[in-house]
C-alpha cells in the first residue's frame, strides 16, 4: 500500500468518523461534503518527494461554491459530478504543529508541510488526528456556508488562498440573492477594475434565469 494511503487509512479515516455524521464522504484520499446549494468542500493530501527519510505532504482543503464551479465551466459542468480543486474559490492549508512539521522554522508555504518519519507513527498520528478533528473538519463545515465564507473573505485571514478579486467574489457569492438591478449596480462599480465581459454575461444570465 502507498505510504500516504496508509496514513489516510490509519489516521485520517478514524478522525473523519465523527465528520461522517455531519455528512462528509470519502473517495480514495479525498473527503468531501456538499450542502443543499451544491456548494462543496474538499479535503485532499499532496505528497512532496523532497526527503527520502520521511513522507512529506500537505493537508489542504478547498471551498467550491456552486456558482464558481458553474462560472469556471460556463454552465457545462456534468450534473451530479463532484468538483475538483480546480473549482476552488478558496483553499486552506492545515498547518502542522512543530513536532509534525517537515521544517518547523520555515516560512510559508514550506511551513505547511507535514512529515511522517519512521518510528514516529503513533505520536504523528495523534497530532494529525487531533488537528483534523479539532480544527480542520469543523472549519470546513463553517466555510461551507456562503454567508460565513463571504464574511471571512472580507477579512484579512492570511491562511486563505483566494481566487478572483474581492469585488468579483462578492458578486459570485451573492449572485443567487441579487436582483438584476442590484447586479447592474455592482457591475457598474467594477468598471475601473475591468470585470471580464464573460463574467458579466454569466452573472446576468444566471440572475435573469432565476427571475423569469
Amino acid at each position: 500500500m502507498n505510504a500516504l494511503d496508509s496514513v489516510v487509512r490509519e489516521y485520517v479515516v478514524p478522525a473523519a468518523a465523527a465528520a461522517a455524521a455531519a455528512g462528509f464522504r470519502k473517495r480514495g484520499r479525498m473527503f468531501w461534503k456538499a450542502n443543499e446549494s451544491r456548494d462543496y468542500v474538499i479535503l485532499e493530501f499532496q505528497t512532496h518527494a523532497v526527503n527520502p527519510d520521511a513522507l512529506v505532504f500537505d493537508v489542504e482543503f478547498h471551498i467550491v461554491p456552486e456558482p464558481y464551479w458553474d462560472w469556471v465551466n460556463l454552465g457545462h459542468q456534468r450534473p451530479g459530478a463532484v468538483p475538483d480543486s480546480s473549482g476552488a474559490l478558496v483553499s486552506v492549508r492545515a498547518i502542522p504543529p512543530e513536532a509534525a512539521a517537515h521544517h518547523p522554522a520555515s516560512e510559508m508555504p514550506f511551513r505547511a508541510r507535514w512529515a511522517l518519519r519512521s518510528g514516529d507513527e503513533a505520536s504523528f498520528g495523534r497530532l494529525l488526528s487531533d488537528e483534523l478533528t479539532e480544527r480542520v473538519f469543523p472549519r470546513m463545515q463553517r466555510l461551507l456556508d456562503r454567508d460565513h465564507l463571504l464574511e471571512v473573505l472580507r477579512g484579512r485571514d492570511a491562511t486563505l488562498m483566494k481566487r478572483m478579486t474581492p469585488q468579483l467574489r462578492e458578486i459570485l457569492l451573492r449572485v443567487d440573492q441579487l436582483s438584476l438591478a442590484d447586479l447592474a449596480r455592482l457591475l457598474a462599480g467594477l468598471e475601473s477594475t475591468r470585470a471580464p465581459a464573460a463574467f458579466s454575461r454569466w452573472a446576468y444570465d444566471r440572475v435573469a434565469a432565476r427571475e423569469r
